[in-house]
């Protein structure tokens, strides 16, 4: 009896050390934070659900604003002049009309707005700043009281599936690759692609282009599947992923798989699904479709 005892005991602290010694990862923890941080994201100040139009700049003068005799009409409850934006020689100046507005945090008439750092130009619950797309140059229109925002109340997902996180090895191109990317304004854009990631879902095997964006950046995943148009958002879904390793070997978590900001706003410039990325099979993990509330 006494050598059982030993034995037992023996195992039990074997096996807790073990447990001590190599945790199983907390991957419906992380997921559940990720969640929760992505859908802050989506309804906080400068989300996409915080969107309130997107304006494209026209060389020359462009005015803003909510009056009708503006060539860019803000929101109704939107200041009727908000001011004057000049396209030229590459350059955005902006000369404001209002009182009190801000230009990158204090009070100015005039500035030359950065598209690299995204100036911000500040009034009332408004803010706005400039980007660029392929050559052209468009207003982003935030509102920071958005009914919106203020109305979302979270996303709907697939219940957590530890077997949607899969082992994948990404292929590198043999030499510098730059791919084609159609946009939702209809437009292409020239990506860098990182290679291909093979994988294996539940019994079924794919290959995915994936998209890099330098090397701060995560690598990106524009997938299709035959869930889209049906339980996800028609056009597709992105997923992001750590760099791989030495070996290539990297995870593929298909429960973080999210919508374009397209699913939720018409004043975003997403990036369509390219068609080698589009799945034979159902992707059932990640976020489904997104359902509008008035």
């Amino acid at each position: 009896m006494a050598t059982i005892k030993f034995v037992v005991t023996t195992l039990i602290i074997f096996s807790l050390f073990s447990c001590a010694s190599n945790p199983q990862p907390d991957y419906l923890g992380y997921w559940q934070q990720w969640k929760t941080d992505y859908e802050k994201g989506l309804k906080g100040k400068g989300g996409w659900l915080s969107l309130a139009g997107l304006y494209w700049l026209e060389p020359g003068e462009n005015s803003l604003g909510s009056d009708s005799s503006n060539e860019h009409r803000f929101p109704a409850h939107a200041p009727k002049q908000v001011g004057i934006i000049q396209v030229k020689n590459k350059q955005v100046f902006f000369e404001s009309r209002l009182n009190n507005l801000m230009i990158d945090g204090q009070i100015k008439k005039s500035a030359i707005l950065s598209i690299k750092e995204a100036t911000p130009v500040s009034f009332e619950n408004f803010e706005f700043f400039v980007i660029e797309r392929e050559g052209n140059y468009a207003i982003r229109l935030i509102d920071n009281n958005s009914p919106i925002a203020n109305s979302y109340h979270g996303s709907k997902f697939y219940p957590f599936d530890q077997s949607a996180i899969v082992k994948a090895k990404l292929t590198p191109h043999k030499e510098p690759t730059i791919i084609s990317v159609a946009t939702v304004y209809g437009t292409n854009r020239k990506e860098k692609s990182a290679g291909f990631v093979d994988f294996t879902y539940k019994g079924k095997k794919g290959r995915l282009e994936v998209v890099d964006y330098g090397p701060d950046s995560p690598l990106y995943l524009l997938f299709g599947d035959t869930t889209n148009g049906k339980d996800t958002y028609d056009a597709g879904r992105y997923l992001k992923f750590a760099r791989p390793d030495e070996s290539g070997k990297i995870l593929l978590d298909f429960n973080r798989a999210y919508n374009p900001p397209c699913a939720f706003t018409d004043y975003a410039t997403c990036p369509l699904i390219p068609p080698q990325n589009r799945l034979s099979f159902s992707i059932e993990a990640g976020e489904k479709n997104y359902e509008k509330r008035d």
